[in-house]
């Protein structure tokens, strides 16, 4: 994976109840006040090899209305 991944986008992402580890992260299996992608490159020295793009992010853009070939 060539760009870092992005956490809010990961279908393995999650929010806890816990006000002093509010991020989480579902296939690690742990909760933290930081962004789990940073703290699994911390912990291991590599960047997360699970992340999987929610299904709603891959969606194509909707139509274009600046589109000349629409006027």
């Amino acid at each position: 994976m060539s760009e870092k991944p992005k956490c809010l986008q990961c279908i393995h992402y999650q929010n806890s109840w816990d006000p002093n580890n509010p991020r989480g992260c579902k296939l690690y299996g742990f909760s933290s006040k930081f962004i789990p992608s940073s703290v699994v490159k911390k912990e291991t020295g590599s960047e997360c090899q699970g992340f999987k793009k929610r299904e709603h992010f891959n969606k194509a853009k909707g139509l274009d209305l600046n589109d000349e070939s629409l006027w």
